[in-house]
């Protein structure tokens, strides 16, 4: 038996792209092995700017993270999107309580950015990512000097996409008039999740 579930499994990168947009926080699981063998590993949450045409994950982080550790190792990503919880008080037709999510799992190989100009083609990206339209905050307000200052002290690295999946659990093993039921519950409470189940 394999997990998850094949009707769980999507590969849809139009999909998978906007839960990486959307919800760009990501948990980080690292881990190697030293020359005796023995294994590392860690954890961590960072938020990631994706480039779809490259497949490459944008990120700094404090040098102090252990992730440093980890730079030429592969590393896996998890994307939560939304998730919701449901009840049979309020499905009918579901006999006990669960929970629907999406997430999109990611494996990368981890590289240091260390260039100057780089490490600000990396902020600029991050930028356009996460500010909002409307009245975005600049980099350009920040000093050169200051920017440079900024920038050593930073990791900055870059995530090269070897492989892709999405774990989008919503009910496939349910009946359709249950996940009818379901669609008409969350849509009716303006649930993240609605629009998956359309």
């Amino acid at each position: 038996m394999s997990y998850p579930p094949k009707d769980y499994v999507e590969s849809n990168k139009v999909e998978l792209f906007d839960i990486i947009e959307r919800y760009p926080l990501a948990t980080l699981f690292c881990q190697s092995h030293d020359m005796d063998h023995n294994m590392s590993t860690h954890s961590c949450h960072m938020p990631l700017s994706l480039c779809k045409e490259s497949l490459t994950l944008y990120g700094h982080a404090n040098p102090e993270n252990p992730l440093k550790k980890f730079k030429g190792k592969q590393i896996h990503c998890v994307f939560h999107g939304p998730n919701t919880y449901l009840s049979p008080a309020q499905v009918n037709s579901i006999k006990l309580p669960t929970w629907d999510y999406a997430t999109v799992h990611i494996q990368a190989a981890l590289h240091e950015i260390e260039e100057f100009d780089k490490q600000v083609e990396v902020l600029h990206h991050m930028l356009i990512a996460f500010e909002t339209n409307s009245q975005p905050w600049q980099l350009s307000a920040v000093p050169e000097k200051q920017l440079i200052a900024m920038c050593k002290s930073l990791l900055f690295f870059e995530l090269k996409v070897k492989h892709i999946t999405g774990q989008f659990k919503l009910s496939q093993n349910k009946p359709a008039e249950t996940r009818s039921e379901i669609a008409n519950l969350l849509s009716a409470s303006k649930s993240e999740m609605s629009p998956y189940y359309q």
